[in-house]
């Protein structure tokens, strides 16, 4: 359990030290927050995502695939790329935040989205209660959801930042956060 939970404490934590400690012109207004939050919410998960590689990719992955309740096998190896895929893209939301938020938060939702929805296939149709099965499925629908929210209410809070500069970036033009 703490490993599906960590991130979202490190989230808060670090997002409301970023809030404070916020130097943006539209620090501390309503769509700068929601902008940070957005950034949070994929670029950490991103970050945390690289767990996820190391754990189907890496030499823990047998234990990784008994824990979900499943022998090794290469399925890890596209699970494992996947999420590859999905850390990339990520964390670089950080420097092409326009540019890609929209494409890696629908991303996100669809791959976890579907992630959630074989967790709980595997736990009621297979009886699968193992605890990386189970413990999952609250996180794979919180990063879909949520990632979707945020995104809705950062594109609604546009017309109240600072026009976008030609690169797509919002804000003063640095991709600093």
């Amino acid at each position: 359990m703490p490993f599906f939970v960590a991130p979202y404490a490190v989230l808060i934590i670090g997002l409301a030290i970023n809030i404070l400690a916020d130097r943006h012109p539209t620090r501390r207004t309503g769509p700068r927050i929601v902008e940070l939050a957005l950034l949070w919410w994929v670029v950490w998960l991103g970050v945390w995502g690289l767990l996820g590689v190391f754990s189907h990719l890496g030499p823990l992955s047998q234990q990784t695939a008994a824990e979900i309740g499943y022998a090794p096998s290469m399925f890890q190896w596209e699970v494992g790329f996947g999420d590859l895929t999905l850390s990339v893209l990520a964390i670089g939301c950080y420097w092409f935040r326009d540019r890609w938020l929209t494409a890696t938060v629908l991303a996100i939702a669809i791959s976890f989205g579907g992630d959630a929805i074989g967790h709980v296939m595997q736990y009621y149709g297979d009886g699968n209660a193992a605890p990386a099965n189970t413990w999952a499925i609250p996180g794979d629908i919180l990063q879909s959801v949520g990632g979707i929210v945020l995104l809705l209410v950062y594109r609604r809070g546009l017309g109240q930042l600072p026009q976008l500069p030609p690169h797509g970036v919002v804000g003063s033009g640095d991709a600093a956060a």
